[in-house]
């Protein structure tokens, strides 16, 4: 017999049942209540069988009934568990967005309580609440309009946020949805709201303004969150009310863009082609194109105009407003100040025109805190963002570049503003109205676009200005086509985030044709990859891990599968799910691709109709790549050193855009975490692929941002020359040495190319990618670029190899630095391995 449980019921009323209380655990004691241990039957009862069973159980009688619950120390054979016991489940997918029950919010916000208010709007309020389950601090945005066309709006922002991953950007914690109340959990940001400690308040008056460092600091980084949803993912998000009230601030004052209510998605169309935008009412779209969605103040003029359609030169706009109020402390639209000053881009445009730029500065800034010349570049740069023509105003990856200093010399100039429209034009005070709070307003707006001698093509970067065109959004069509008249259907049908999730073994084996070889795509690190359509039809990468009892791989199969869920940008590959089951360790991704990059670029195969990897395909790689890693050291939460950047880290879409993958190595340091980096340099271990690891890394085992840029440098030399960087058939193994003896020898960097381009190349490209690899492959990391330098590089910007790009090390150094490499390939070679 084995005794699994016990259950005991008695016959006792609710209130009389209280916990069992065991002696060696201290009670807390509520004042000026005593207890009484033995008050009512039931209690008696239970105080008996209570002290009964515990000297049963330490008596050991009944040790061999035992079956304890799954520890750390023994797990359940049938699940799989990290190395330090925890279920996989429990970690995978933790950072995503889940449901909240309306008690916790309800709760951690004391009732909803007037003085948990952070902020309130025309959507609602939003409270601050300490979550009881484990005391997080969040904050709960609870949305006061009802209506189907409002549920759309909720499901928008839902959506756009759920799968984002930013250090700009707020982060969605879940949501909740209670009879008629919606409401989203965001992160707490401790500071607040930009307006709140930029603009003078009745509760800041006495308090310093803002330094002028942080106003750098909060621009660049709106700029980078605005950046990334224009040009970083599968789908392009506009965000349509970019405004200081929507610009959070967290506990370092770093700039975190919100409130995604009015976002609005368009399909990349990589394309060389103008499209005009469909005009169809579109399920997906927020509100109709014909309807002005935003706040007056931060509007782009072209939206008043008739059927206008947003786009990003719409945020543009938006975010140029916000650059001039931070420099002058002012909001866009302010009643207080005389009629000429009322609308602040107005006013600073008639300043430029009398050369008086600096008088649009924050007067409130203590002399010498500032650089009078940095305070007319941001304001120049503000201006050159809200241009009445659309077509004018800089992308938001130019403006990224020109605050990070990138952009040398003096910013395109600014034309003649008496020659341009008035950005709100007001006449009287008796036929104009504008509400304090910036959302109405009845004025007169410029409605034709002015003939101006200025040309976008200031703005120079290697790729012209994307085209985007929309496109049905899945997502949002399926949740906003549920109109049953049953709420907690229409609750169920809507508001679904999809996430990594556990797929069942038999789902997989019926996806991937029991892991037929005609499924198999490619051999990967430790195990091998198949194509599969899941049962949902979506198609999947199956990655198949051997050595399923080996430490190092449960720690790099659960190490992928933490790290991947937490990543986000188009040119990373994405986690759908995995499985545990029978012992396999099955790591599965979205998968759309034809093959593995290596398949096109190693496997020469001259029969007719075989593909070759055309170079403005391979260009395209290099740039997208180098986009991908610069996320991950620069523009995510945390520092994300790859440490496994190779050609079998690469797949390949069918338009050959580039996801990288295989994130078992990845390292993820906080960046204000000094302590974290100082353990890592004490406990550094090399983990990696010979031939892609740098000479500082192999020797030291420390994962830093240019350990990876040298691997990213043996990649673009691979994708240029179409030779491996390993290659033990050839007398010099290594990739990054035979072009090194190429470059010693002043040999025309043409002849690196790939042969079977058979010539067909963009000279200027091809001299400026192979100068790109040489100097990512440096021995001296110093000598190396930047993943941010790089991609300024790759647009086209040259000016970098002039300054610092023509140091070269002679053969001696590069043998000195590359020692260990040398020996290992002398004791493999030794061994007749080809």
């Amino acid at each position: 017999m084995q005794l699994n449980r016990l259950c005991i019921i008695l016959p006792a009323d609710l209130e009389e049942i209280k916990p069992f209380e065991d002696p060696k655990i201290p009670q807390p004691m509520q004042d000026g209540v005593r207890k009484d241990r033995h008050r009512g039957c039931g209690s008696q009862i239970l105080h008996f069988l209570g002290d009964s069973l515990r000297r049963l159980q330490d008596s050991k009688w009944i040790g061999c009934f035992l079956h304890d619950k799954p520890s750390k120390q023994q797990p359940q054979p049938g699940l799989f568990y990290d190395l330090e016991g925890i279920q996989l489940s429990e970690k995978v997918g933790g950072a995503n967005p889940r449901i909240f029950s309306y008690a916790e919010l309800y709760i951690g916000s004391k009732g909803f309580c007037e003085d948990e208010v952070l902020g309130s709007g025309g959507y609602g309020k939003v409270y601050r609440a300490v979550l009881p389950s484990d005391g997080t601090v969040v904050a709960v945005k609870c949305l006061a309009e009802r209506g189907e066309q409002f549920e759309k709006t909720f499901a928008a922002e839902l959506v756009a946020v759920a799968h984002l991953r930013h250090r700009n950007l707020v982060r969605l914690r879940g949501w909740c949805v209670h009879e008629e109340q919606l409401l989203l959990v965001y992160d707490y940001m401790p500071n607040r709201s930009l307006d709140r400690v930029l603009f003078r308040r009745p509760e800041n008056l006495k308090s310093a303004p803002l330094s002028w460092e942080r106003r750098r600091k909060i621009v660049g980084g709106l700029a980078a969150a605005l950046h990334y949803l224009h040009e970083n993912l599968e789908t392009q998000i506009i965000h349509r009310d970019v405004k200081t009230s929507n610009v959070m601030l967290d506990s370092h004052y770093n700039a975190r863009l919100g409130d995604f209510g009015l976002a609005r998605w368009l399909e990349h169309e990589l394309e060389y082609q103008i499209r005009t935008p469909s005009m169809k009412n579109h399920q997906f779209h927020l509100t109709e194109s014909t309807k002005i969605g935003g706040t007056i103040g931060y509007l782009p003029p072209e939206s008043f105009q008739k059927r206008s359609v947003a786009t990003a030169k719409s945020d543009v706009f938006s975010f140029g407003i916000v650059v001039l109020e931070v420099v002058s402390g002012r909001r866009a639209v302010d009643l207080a100040y005389p009629d000429d000053q009322i609308v602040l881009l107005d006013w600073i445009r008639g300043l430029s025109g009398e050369g008086k730029l600096l008088q649009a500065g924050d007067n409130r800034l203590p002399d010498g805190s500032f650089g009078l010349s940095d305070v007319e570049r941001l304001i120049h740069l503000g201006l050159l963002c809200t241009l009445h023509n659309p077509q004018l105003r800089p992308n938001m990856k130019w403006v990224v570049e020109a605050l990070s200093g990138n952009i040398l010399g003096k910013l395109p100039p600014l034309p003649s503003f008496q020659s341009h429209p008035r950005y709100i034009a007001i006449s009287s005070a008796s036929n104009t109205s504008i509400s304090k709070n910036n959302t109405t307003t009845t004025t007169t707006v410029p409605s034709s676009d002015m003939t101006i001698s200025f040309t976008s093509s200031a703005y120079v970067t290697a790729m012209e200005e994307t085209i985007y065109e929309t496109a049905e959004f899945e997502n949002i069509n399926k949740l906003s086509s549920s109109k049953s008249n049953n709420r907690s259907h229409r609750q169920n049908a809507l508001f679904m985030v999809e996430t990594p999730r556990e797929i069942s073994y038999k789902e997989i084996i019926s996806a991937t044709n029991n892991f037929s070889d005609s499924q198999r795509v490619a051999e990967v690190d430790f195990g091998t990859a198949y194509y599969g359509i899941l049962e949902d039809g979506h198609q999947v990468l199956v990655k198949r891990l051997g050595m399923t009892q080996c430490p190092a791989i449960r720690v790099r199969f659960s190490t992928e599968l933490l790290n991947l869920g937490r990543l986000r940008h188009r040119n990373l590959i994405q986690l759908r799910g995995w499985c545990t089951e029978l012992g396999e360790m099955l790591v599965v991704y979205d998968y759309s691709a034809s093959r593995h990059m290596s398949h096109l670029l190693f496997h020469h195969d001259n029969r007719i109709g075989h593909s070759i990897l055309l170079w403005r395909h391979r260009y395209n790689i290099i740039k997208s790549l180098a986009s991908a890693v610069l996320y991950l050291h620069e523009e995510w939460d945390e520092q994300v050193i790859h440490r496994n950047i190779t050609n079998s880290s690469i797949i390949l879409d069918p338009d050959m855009n580039p996801r990288l993958g295989n994130f078992a190595l990845a390292e993820f340091l906080a960046r204000n975490d000094h302590a974290h980096k100082a353990d890592a340099k004490e406990n550094n271990s090399v983990r990696g692929i010979f031939g892609y690891m740098s000479p500082e890394y192999i020797e030291h085992g420390e994962a830093t941002p240019m350990a990876d840029v040298y691997s990213y440098g043996v990649v673009v030399l691979e994708v240029v020359s179409g030779q491996m960087a390993v290659d033990f058939r050839r007398p010099e193994v290594l990739l990054v040495r035979r072009v090194h003896e190429f470059e010693a020898h002043k040999r025309p960097l043409e002849d690196l190319a790939d042969i079977r381009l058979n010539g067909e190349y963009d000279h200027e490209e091809l001299i400026r990618v192979v100068k790109l690899g040489i100097a990512c492959t440096r021995s001296n990391a110093e000598l190396r670029p930047t993943m941010r330098q790089i991609v300024r590089i790759l647009d086209g910007n040259d000016q970098w190899f002039m300054e610092r790009g023509q140091n070269t090390e002679s053969r001696e150094e590069w043998r000195q630095k590359n020692a260990c490499s040398l020996s290992m390939i002398r004791r493999v070679q030794a061994l007749g391995i080809q």
